[in-house]
């Protein structure tokens, strides 16, 4: 027989009054006893209290795998919204893990203290916390800290609570945080975020608590993008020995360091047995439904929900005959070999952490891949990146808890370990559905739903249903039968039937493409033993189960590290923070939280500051002593800003260049000598009526000037031209050129004028005068 989960109902309380109202507590001195109220106290609220019903010898995690939002109110999911990013953010309570621990276990036997009765035993760990981000909560890395991590707000077990320090070391993967609310303040620290491997750093109020955390993130020196936070409290009992919780007490009360339940209203309470016969023939207040649904007539959607309470809507089927969608395939089998990829982008990818009964299992679209990150899309909300190695092209993605191996081709495609293994070898990844039952897609489109042997009471073998998907003019389904004890009878144009574990299979027959339910009931329908049933109470609400045994409140101390109420925080100077105080200082008498006065250039952006980088600052604006101003373009500095249209000529027009950034035709200065054409300088070696020609500044010998003139050469030189060369003195003054003078080589000045006889000039009139016009071409003048 399985046994009931549900939420608490008055019932659970009120059929016990007379029993909680001679409660015994404890004899002796004991920290923080409780007992629960009898009908003195309201009922738990559904929101926040969930009740496990064991028979002996069994264990919490085998009647609740997990808890999340659906269950506890106090687990809802959240988001935060960092500096210039956004992160979704889940939270679920475990009270198992293979190979770390098995958690707790209903005894009768003698406890440690001597007693002959039933109790909730730990031997290793309470319960496992796990924060998991979606995307990734992503932080720049300034000075050693997550700048945008710090002075964001978060939900945890129902608590808000602030990040108010952080620290990280990207070489060496060293990372801590600390997070402060109403309560106190918690503190992880992992020393390498890199690995898989738990490490002792939880410290709750500044106490050292023994329990192991886990940061998985990955990042360099510029940023850090944290995937999720694993916490898990160890059994360490006040008196020693293992942590025995006796009927109407809770966990807390017999814990070391009960702190390490993170937050004050967070407890695991024992009722102890109820007795009387297990059987029952209801199926329990809530259940679990797995759908399969046509969409037209010519595809077919799964929706079932995984251990960890997400629902998942999976592309199943399609016309003309293939698992996925019209356009992608599902893939639940990997590739053969990491170089024979089967995923293409666009693709449903099943991904499985282990084939167990509290394995997670998760379904993303493979979305493409961007420089060196492969993005995918959770089908159950969310976004999943993963850093790619671009030697390799070999990258692992972190989603629940699996680290997922893929290799990228070329093309795109992707080879992934999808079972959590470590290789990818053809192995296959289940759908595993809350309550432990898996789905295995199978050859020829026949979906077996697998009750694993270890869900029943008296072990018989794995029990399995299948449906067969069919495909024609329509996509199909078809229910076999009889199957086991499953027998289909008629019912109103469905038929249903009910294995021995207690699925409630129901065909729904259809003119077009039928549906399948399969509900999954909280408890079996048959009973195959009797005995008694103890209560656990695993609540969000503890203040509304208990009451605290009167007893010597600690004394506050000032400066031990250690908040103790009515202190606020300590030691004084530390980080806290409060309503409308993202970033204060505890005070020097540990009673309040006091704001920090700002102070520009320490990186955290404080009230009555704009900005601390110009990251904070809108595109075109740069920050300024800690306020956002307007940035004016800064020419030559290699950026293109408004009011600018080049920086280089790479960036004009073809046959333009950049001047002053702004984009114009190039400007060819024929008269600079020293660097392209010709002209023609004063030399007194060349002698009378003559000048030296320069092409491109490089000698070319003695030429006549008038001869030189009427081709179009300047005159390059110092001096106006009413000095130096006779010749050039009587050109006309439309022919006069002035020129830019080279830089080298250095011109000679002339020593004197000579002045011309009058049957010289007479000479010169008549040559002028007979000869034909030159052809002269000249520049403008420079200005």
């Amino acid at each position: 027989m399985r046994h009931e989960v549900s939420i608490l109902a008055i019932i659970a309380i009120l059929g016990v009054a007379t029993l909680l109202l001679s409660v015994n507590l404890l004899s002796g001195p004991h920290p923080a006893a409780v007992s629960l109220y009898g009908v003195a106290v309201e009922a738990p609220s559904v929101e926040d209290t969930v009740v496990a019903r064991l028979e002996l010898g069994e264990f919490i995690a085998d009647e609740v795998e997990a808890l999340g939002e659906h269950n506890l109110q106090g687990l809802r999911q959240g988001s935060i919204h960092a500096r210039g990013s956004s992160t979704d953010y889940i939270q679920s309570l475990r009270f198992s893990e293979p190979g770390v621990f098995k958690g707790g276990q209903l005894l009768f036997e003698r406890t440690d203290r001597g007693e002959v009765t039933d109790f909730l035993q730990f031997e290793d760990a309470i319960f496992k916390y796990t924060l998991q981000f979606s995307p990734g909560f992503t932080s720049r890395v300034e000075s050693g800290q997550l700048r945008d991590v710090e002075g964001e707000n978060i939900v945890i077990l129902g608590q808000t609570m602030s990040f108010v320090d952080t620290s990280v070391d990207p070489a060496s993967g060293r990372i801590s945080l600390k997070l402060f609310g109403g309560f106190g303040s918690i503190e992880f620290e992992d020393s390498n975020f890199r690995d898989d491997v738990y490490v002792r750093g939880v410290k709750v109020n500044g106490k050292n608590i023994d329990a192991l955390v886990r940061i998985r993130a990955n990042g360099n020196d510029n940023s850090v993008t944290i995937a999720s936070i694993e916490y898990i409290l160890n059994a360490n009992a006040a008196r020693g020995g293992e942590v025995q919780v006796t009927p109407l007490h809770c966990t807390r009360s017999f814990l070391r360091d009960p702190e390490g339940m993170l937050v004050p209203n967070f407890d695991i309470c024992y009722k102890g047995l109820q007795g009387g016969a297990v059987a029952t023939s209801s199926r329990g207040v809530s259940s679990n439904k797995i759908y399969v649904r046509a969409s037209g007539d010519d595809e077919y959607f799964l929706t079932a929900t995984n251990v960890q309470g997400r629902v998942y809507k999976i592309p199943l089927a399609a016309l003309p005959g293939k698992y996925g969608d019209e356009d992608n395939d599902l893939v639940f089998v990997e590739a053969p070999a990491p170089g024979a990829p089967n995923i293409e982008p666009g693709d449903f990818v099943v991904l499985m952490s282990r084939d167990h009964i509290s394995g997670i299992s998760n379904v993303l679209r493979y979305d493409r891949v961007a420089g060196d990150v492969a993005y995918f899309v959770d089908l159950a909300g969310g976004t999943k990146s993963a850093p790619i190695n671009p030697a390799t092209g070999e990258g692992q993605l972190l989603v629940g808890e699996g680290t997922y191996k893929f290799v990228v081709a070329p093309d795109g495609k992707l080879a992934m370990d999808q079972n959590n293994d470590g290789d990818i070898a053809g192995d296959e990844a289940f759908f595993i559905a809350l309550g432990g039952i898996k789905l295995d897609l199978g050859p020829g489109f026949t979906v077996r739903v697998i009750v694993p042997e270890r869900l029943f009471d008296e072990p018989a073998g794995d029990e399995v249903t299948k449906f067969d998907l069919t495909f024609g003019d329509q996509v199909d389904l078809v229910v076999p039968s009889p199957q086991g004890e499953c027998k289909l009878q008629s019912d109103g144009g469905h038929k249903k039937c009910l294995t021995r574990y207690g699925l409630l299979i129901d065909w729904d027959k259809k003119s077009g493409s039928d549906d399948l339910t399969i509900s999954v009931p909280s408890a079996q329908v048959f009973p195959t033993r009797g005995g008694g049933q103890g209560e656990v109470f695993i609540s969000l609400e503890r203040e509304r189960l208990i009451k605290p045994v009167q007893r010597p409140a600690p004394v506050p101390k000032c400066g031990d590290g250690i908040i103790t109420k009515p202190e606020y925080c300590d030691p004084p100077g530390s980080a806290c923070s409060r309503p409308g105080v993202k970033f204060g200082a505890c005070s020097s008498d540990c009673m309040s939280c006091e704001q920090i006065k700002p102070v520009c250039g320490n990186g955290l952006l404080e009230p009555g500051e704009a900005c601390e980088a110009n990251a904070d600052c809108a595109a075109d604006e740069v920050c300024s002593s800690c306020a956002c101003k307007k940035q004016m373009p800064v020419c030559g500095n290699g950026v293109i800003e408004p009011g600018e249209a080049c920086e280089v000529d790479a960036d004009c027009a073809a046959g333009e260049v950049c001047s002053n950034c702004a984009c114009n035709k190039p400007v060819v200065k024929k008269t600079n000598c020293a660097f392209e054409g010709e002209c023609r300088v004063w030399d007194e070696s060349c002698g009378k009526r003559m000048e030296r020609l320069l092409e491109d500044g490089v000698d070319k010998g003695c030429v006549d000037p008038i001869v030189a003139a009427s081709r179009g050469v300047d005159y390059c030189g110092r001096y106006t031209l009413d000095r130096g060369n006779i010749a050039c003195n009587y050109q006309k003054d439309s022919t006069r050129q002035f020129c830019v003078c080279p830089s080298g080589p250095q011109l000679q000045a002339p020593s004197y004028v000579v002045k011309p006889s009058l049957l010289t000039r007479f000479w010169w009139w008549l040559k002028d005068l007979f000869a034909p016009p030159p052809k002269m071409s000249f520049a403008e003048p420079l200005k």
